[in-house]
């Protein structure tokens, strides 16, 4: 349906209860979503995005609200579970982006680097350095790549699937599911991902104590630790070309699992 100006207006304001709920849900899933949800970025540019966003789903979706308790309170659980359908959403890109930091903790463990962190701008909070080195580059492939556009596209396909005021959360066993299952990936992958450093870094544990054994006068700890940040930079550079393998796996992960949850949502 194709919208003038006025129309538009009288439209909105005829149905502002209906708006509201379409917007407080691309609310939630733009206040966590990875990239879009940058502290970088200005609040009034994430208000005026959603706010385009909601205009759009709005106008291009027949979304109409259900029989509902017609009450302050009655509208407002209404769009506090609309709210909670757009953050969980976004909770799923988030959760598997952030195990890139995981994986950076793991390296810089290994590396020496455990008590180093730095300022992600990102999530306005203190990262490792290899996890944030790595975040910032999948963030760029997410919106070089289109993927950041294919999310907010299964986003909007979400108004048609699970219909304004029917999603099912509170005590929904396949949702709990989900999430038990991307904590397991998290694990799972941040580990595998980790591990040439890992065993790289092993490997120099082993030669340093040989070496220990056999020239008892050297000062381990003066060799050991620029030799162990030394290899690990040389494996974090020998393995950046694999990130590109490692962004399809994860999103792969990612549309399915928001697809899961939507299904799951919608009962």
């Amino acid at each position: 349906m194709e919208f003038t100006d006025s129309q538009l207006i009288i439209h909105l304001l005829g149905n502002v209860d209906v708006f509201m709920a379409v917007f407080v849900r691309m609310l939630g899933f733009f206040i966590i979503v990875p990239t879009l949800s940058s502290g970088n970025i200005p609040m009034q540019a994430r208000i005026f995005l959603t706010l385009a966003f909601a205009i759009l789903a709005f106008t291009g979706n027949m979304v109409e609200l259900p029989a509902y308790d017609a009450t302050f309170i009655g509208f407002a659980i209404l769009l506090i579970m609309e709210f909670a359908i757009g953050l969980l959403i976004g909770l799923v890109v988030m959760i598997i982006f952030s195990l890139f930091h995981f994986v950076g903790q793991l390296m810089d463990f290994q590396m020496g680097f455990g008590m180093v962190n730095v300022f992600d701008p990102f999530t306005m909070t203190q990262t490792p350095i290899t996890g944030n080195l790595y975040f910032l580059i999948i963030s760029l492939f997410f919106v070089v790549s289109g993927a950041v556009a294919h999310v907010i596209r299964i986003m909007f396909q979400s108004f048609s699937e699970i219909a304004i005021g029917q999603g099912d959360i509170l005590g929904n066993a396949n949702l709990m599911r989900l999430f038990v299952d991307l904590v397991i990936y998290y694990f799972f992958f941040g580990i595998r991902v980790a591990m040439p450093m890992i065993g790289t870094i092993m490997i120099v544990n082993i030669v340093l104590g040989i070496m220990v054994k056999a020239i008892p006068q050297m000062n381990v700890f003066v060799v050991g630790m620029p030799l162990k940040v030394l290899v690990g930079l040389v494996i974090v550079y020998l393995t950046m070309p694999f990130l590109i393998s490692a962004f399809d796996d994860v999103m792969v992960t990612v549309v399915n699992s928001i697809r899961s949850l939507i299904y799951a949502v919608a009962g």
